[in-house]
């Protein structure tokens, strides 16, 4: 089915935003244990790690921003309106994993910054950004198989 005019222009930024923002936020998270690890290692990269994590996060809401557009436009496919079971869904699993992003991923390393500036091991910090971490990425992925599946609809 072609998507012509606005409605595929929405579309086409919605899915390059999601690859764009989303994989390089998943790849952050997933390696700043790692980075953690790996400690005591330079504070900038750690420094970098976390600006990214923050920005990415904040940045995904332009995914959720052309996704509602999206539905606004028009019928896509079996999409009715944003009271169907898999956006409700894909919406609360966004904020899920952006909470997770935002209240486990960065403040841990935040705190693990400071640690190794105080001269403490940042090690400390690895399980609960890895636990944010893991929730993030299994959110986004959970979000792609509903875009694709739309179950229910």
């Amino acid at each position: 089915m072609p998507h012509p005019g606005a409605f595929g222009l929405l579309l086409t930024l919605h899915v390059v935003l999601a690859v764009f923002v989303l994989g390089p936020l998943s790849l952050v998270c997933v390696t700043a244990p790692v980075l953690l690890r790996a400690t005591p290692g330079p504070p900038p990269v750690l420094l970098l790690a976390t600006q990214l994590v923050r920005v990415l996060a904040a940045a995904s809401a332009l995914i959720v921003i052309t996704g509602v557009g999206l539905v606004h436009q028009g019928s896509f496919g079996s999409v009715r309106s944003l009271d169907d079971g898999w956006l409700l869904g894909s919406l609360a699993l966004w904020f899920v994993g952006c909470a997770s992003c935002l209240g486990i991923v960065a403040p841990g390393m935040s705190r693990a910054i400071a640690d190794v500036e105080a001269g403490r091991q940042a090690r400390r910090r690895i399980s609960a950004v890895a636990f944010g971490a893991a929730v993030s990425t299994a959110c986004w992925l959970v979000v792609a198989a509903l875009m694709v599946i739309k179950p229910g609809a």
